[in-house]
């Protein structure tokens, strides 16, 4: 399907209801680790927190992606965001009964559990329905920027959020979450007056196209939904790790932990930006060669944060992660959609924008687990498993080279 006149303007709208998001994800993930530790709760309970939620997005986002072809996307991505509104009101407000003492201990953290799983469940709906909107609007061939311009919102989100963090973190650790809130029904309010509908693609096929999707089905799409998976499974164990490193290793307070944090997060999305707005949406590189360039990017980066010593060599560490990132995401995406069959779409369209949660499932507990070991490992495992993900990827992408040249 060629790209409408108004998609210039479809391409903002669904911009800014992912950037609020990735906004409040970026937030959320800045401030966590300080608001744990001015809770008492330890890294265990963080990382159960962030990989049960994790899991349930990842889930849900699977389920919407089918709903949302059958519903319309426009539909089911305002109720991810009403459902992200009200959740994030629910979990910062869980916070704010820890901080005044109302609850402790176990019931706190059951709490803040129960919160940001009700959350997920539904917030879940809005990055499947962005990018299937997206798709359902580009050709094989404008896929990758497509894609790119939708979700380099994550890396403005991860750029703003940190900043807007710090800012507001002044004001008390909540004061950013709540925050949020607004933000988010901001962008639902651009996305109903906004975005046209776009009729639900479900009911677009005959018996005879499903038949033949059926038969085409392949495996390949689902190796580089396994490398995104793996990808996000590294900075998640990042992430987790990040904050208390801040404070365990360099001995900064939970609140300058978090601008450190903050910062850090800011040097790696700006240049992971200046990637996707130079090379990857201007469809200067292949998503071949951009998946190549990558994931041993990524490796370096991870191998860097474990032997690093100084802040400048942690920061030169996390600037390498960002270029890893700008072109791994969008290219390994684009590859997995474009080399699906028809029938594949829905689901493949799922599973790519469930690899961030995904990640976060394994991620963070076994970060959690191995700090305890050495409060280095983390990035060096992290750094391992992108290397293991790069030859996989390697192998993969020669196959197909060749299948092609037959």
């Amino acid at each position: 399907m060629p790209l409408p006149p108004s998609s210039t303007l479809v391409f903002k709208v669904l911009f800014c209801a992912l950037l609020a998001t990735s906004v409040g994800q970026s937030v959320m993930l800045t401030t966590l680790p300080s608001m744990g530790r001015e809770a008492n709760l330890t890294e265990f309970h963080i990382a159960t927190i962030m990989s049960s939620s994790a899991f349930i997005f990842a889930f849900g986002t699977n389920v919407w992606s089918k709903v949302s072809k059958r519903a319309g996307f426009k539909r089911i991505l305002m109720v991810g965001l009403t459902g992200y509104s009200l959740g994030t009101f629910a979990f910062a407000s869980a916070w704010m009964a820890g901080f005044s003492g109302l609850i402790s201990g176990t019931n706190l953290f059951l709490a803040l559990l129960i919160s940001r799983s009700m959350q997920s469940t539904i917030m879940s709906a809005t990055p499947p329905s962005a990018v299937g909107y997206a798709i359902a609007i580009s050709t094989p061939e404008t896929r990758v920027s497509a894609i790119s311009k939708v979700t380099s919102a994550s890396n403005v989100g991860q750029i703003i959020g940190p900043a807007y963090a710090g800012l507001l973190v002044s004001f008390g650790l909540l004061a950013p979450l709540y925050s949020i809130v607004l933000l988010t029904l901001l962008a639902l309010t651009l996305v109903y007056f906004k975005l046209p509908d776009l009729p639900p693609l479900g009911a677009q096929k005959t018996s005879a196209d499903l038949k033949r999707d059926e038969e085409a089905k392949t495996i390949v799409p689902y190796i580089f939904v396994a490398a995104c998976i793996c990808v996000f499974c590294a900075m998640a164990m990042m992430q987790q790790s990040l904050g208390f490193f801040f404070i365990d290793y360099y001995h900064f307070t939970p609140v300058d932990a978090a601008q450190q944090v903050g910062f850090a997060m800011m040097v790696s999305a700006a240049t992971s930006l200046t990637v996707q707005f130079g090379w990857v949406q201007k469809g200067r590189i292949s998503k071949e060669t951009m998946i190549t360039l990558a994931l041993p990017l990524l490796a370096l980066a991870y191998l860097l944060l474990f032997l690093q010593h100084s802040l400048t060599i942690l920061y030169l560490a996390m600037a390498l992660m960002g270029l890893g990132m700008g072109m791994a995401y969008p290219s390994l995406a684009a590859a997995a959609t474009t080399f699906c069959a028809p029938g594949q779409q829905a689901r493949i369209t799922g599973l790519i924008t469930a690899t961030t949660a995904m990640g976060y499932i394994v991620g963070p507990p076994f970060a959690a687990f191995i700090y305890q070991i050495n409060i280095a490992y983390p990035f060096a495992a992290a750094s391992l498993l992108l290397a293991v993900t790069a030859c996989m990827t390697f192998i993969t992408l020669r196959h197909v080279k060749q299948s092609t040249n037959k």
